[in-house]
């Protein structure tokens, strides 16, 4: 039944794609449903200079991780995946956590997700990028990207619906944050520990 409804709307999975599915359909609806109750915590609190800041600081993590991106940098990020990934989704599950139960605060909440985000999260972003290319090549990534589209797409538009008819509060939305930060990287984590043998060799 559910593999005709998958096919219905053009979603084809492998074994891989469906445990990435999956996390991303729980992450997914948590934060769309979470999110504008938070953006606009953000966008009233914080100066402008601030959101110029965040972005400039992430380009340049960006940056400069793709420039070191090589070697044993790259060897090392490959081989210790794994821990980068746990540490993005327990960093943010934590902070959270904290905000939620202990002291919001927004700044608190600001700073140390820029300092996660750009740092481990560039890296963990990396590391999917060269997965990618082991685990699906030409036709198969097409598919792979479809896919991801697709789920992304009735994600966000059942995630929003909910958050219009019953927007969560300040306090809900953090919770459901925390534990979408858990379920973000729980596909990746899989599949890599499916096919450590795969993706640890380095090109």
């Amino acid at each position: 039944m559910i593999k005709k409804v998958l096919a219905y709307i053009n979603i084809h999975p492998d074994k891989n794609q469906s445990w990435l599915l999956m996390s991303l359909v729980v992450s997914g609806l948590l934060i769309t449903y979470a999110h504008p109750t938070l953006v606009k915590e953000i966008i009233s609190n914080l100066p402008a200079q601030w959101i110029a800041f965040e972005s400039l600081a992430a380009s340049i993590a960006g940056l400069l991780i793709g420039m070191i991106w090589q070697k044993n940098v790259r060897k090392k990020a490959i081989r210790y995946f794994f821990y980068l990934a746990f540490a993005e989704s327990l960093c943010g599950c934590l902070l959270g956590l904290y905000l939620c139960f202990i002291n919001w605060n927004v700044w608190v909440f600001a700073i140390a997700s820029l300092i996660y985000t750009t740092i481990i999260s560039t890296f963990v972003g990396k590391c999917i990028m060269a997965f990618k290319a082991k685990l699906w090549i030409e036709k198969e990534r097409e598919i792979y990207d479809n896919n991801m589209s697709i789920v992304s797409g009735i994600v966000c538009i059942v995630g929003y619906v909910f958050a219009l008819v019953a927007l969560p509060s300040l306090k809900v939305s953090l919770l459901l944050w925390s534990v979408c930060c858990i379920f973000d990287d729980i596909g990746w984590l899989i599949v890599y520990t499916n096919n450590k043998k795969t993706l640890r060799e380095i090109d």
